[in-house]
C-alpha cells in the first residue's frame, strides 16, 4: 500500500530548460550519515534515506523514505520509518496544485502510526539558477494511533487516537552560494484541533564530484502540546554524504 503511494506522489520540481528536454525524467539519490538526537531523546546513530523523482511536462512526482534505528546497551532504543510523497501539477508559470502524503511509523515516538493526506496550492516566488523559493498551503486529514506500549516517564507519548482535519503549510528555498556549495531550508506547519507542530530544517551541502556531495543538516521540531514534564522541542543534527545514482 505504502509503496503505491510512494510511487504515485512527489514534491515541487522546477521546469527544465529547453536544452535539457532530452535528459532522463528520472532522478534518485541515496544518503547515509551520522545523526544525533536531542530534546526528549539523547542518542546517536547512523541513518539512511532514499529519494526518487520523476518529471514529465507539467507533472512532477517525488518520494522519500528514511530509516532510523538505535540500540543502547544491547537493547533497541529507537526505530523509526518515515515516508513522504507528493505529486504536483503546474497550473501556470509559477503556480501548481499538489497532493501530499506522509506516513511515520515510530516505535518509540508519540504515535506508533501517523498518517496525513493533504492537498493544496503552491507558488514559486523565486526560480532562477541562484535562488529558489516556494510556498504551499492547503487542507488535509491526519490519523494517529497512540503508542500505548511505551509508557516510560521520559517518552513523548500521546494517550489518545486522532482523526481530524488539519491545515498544512510549507515554505522551501535553496540558495547556491557558490558553484559547489548550497544552502537549503524547509519549514512545515501542520495545525489541527489536537495539536500544532512546527518543523524547520537547514542543510548546507557541498559538492565533491558530479554525483557525490557532503551535507550537514540541523532540524528542529516543536509541538504545542506534550504530556506534562516533557519538552515541546526536539532537535536532530545530521552529517552525511549524498550520492546521486540516477
Amino acid at each position: 500500500m505504502w509503496l503505491s503511494i510512494w510511487m504515485v506522489c512527489g514534491a515541487p520540481a522546477y521546469a527544465s530548460d529547453d536544452n535539457k528536454t532530452s535528459e532522463s525524467p528520472w532522478s534518485a539519490d541515496i544518503s547515509l550519515g551520522y545523526q544525533r538526537l536531542g530534546g526528549n531523546s539523547d542518542s546517536q546513530t547512523i541513518n539512511n534515506a532514499l529519494t526518487g523523482q520523476y518529471q514529465v511536462e507539467q507533472y512532477s512526482y517525488q518520494a522519500r523514505i528514511s530509516l532510523l534505528q538505535v540500540e543502547k546497551d544491547g537493547e533497541e532504543d529507537k526505530r523509526k520509518t518515515e515516508l513522504e510523497s507528493q505529486a504536483n501539477m503546474l497550473l501556470g508559470d509559477r503556480s501548481y496544485a499538489l497532493l501530499n502524503a506522509t506516513y511515520v511509523a515510530d516505535r518509540y515516538g508519540p504515535y506508533y502510526d501517523d498518517f496525513m493526506l493533504a492537498t493544496g496550492l503552491g507558488y514559486h516566488w523565486l526560480q532562477n539558477a541562484k535562488v529558489t523559493l516556494s510556498t504551499e498551503i492547503g487542507p488535509g486529514f491526519r490519523y494517529q494511533q497512540p503508542n500505548v506500549d511505551e509508557i516510560d516517564d521520559d517518552d513523548l507519548i500521546m494517550p489518545y487516537s486522532v482523526s481530524e482535519s488539519v491545515i498544512r503549510g510549507q515554505a522551501r528555498g535553496e540558495w547556491h552560494m557558490l558553484d559547489n556549495v548550497s544552502l537549503e531550508g524547509r519549514s512545515i506547519i501542520i495545525s489541527g484541533s489536537s495539536n500544532t507542530s512546527v518543523e524547520g530544517s537547514l542543510t548546507l551541502a557541498s559538492t565533491i564530484t558530479e554525483k557525490l556531495s557532503i551535507k550537514i543538516t540541523s532540524k528542529q521540531t516543536y509541538m504545542t502540546y506534550v504530556p506534562p514534564g516533557l519538552k515541546n522541542r526536539d532537535s536532530m543534527f545530521t552529517v552525511g554524504i549524498r550520492y546521486q545514482w540516477l
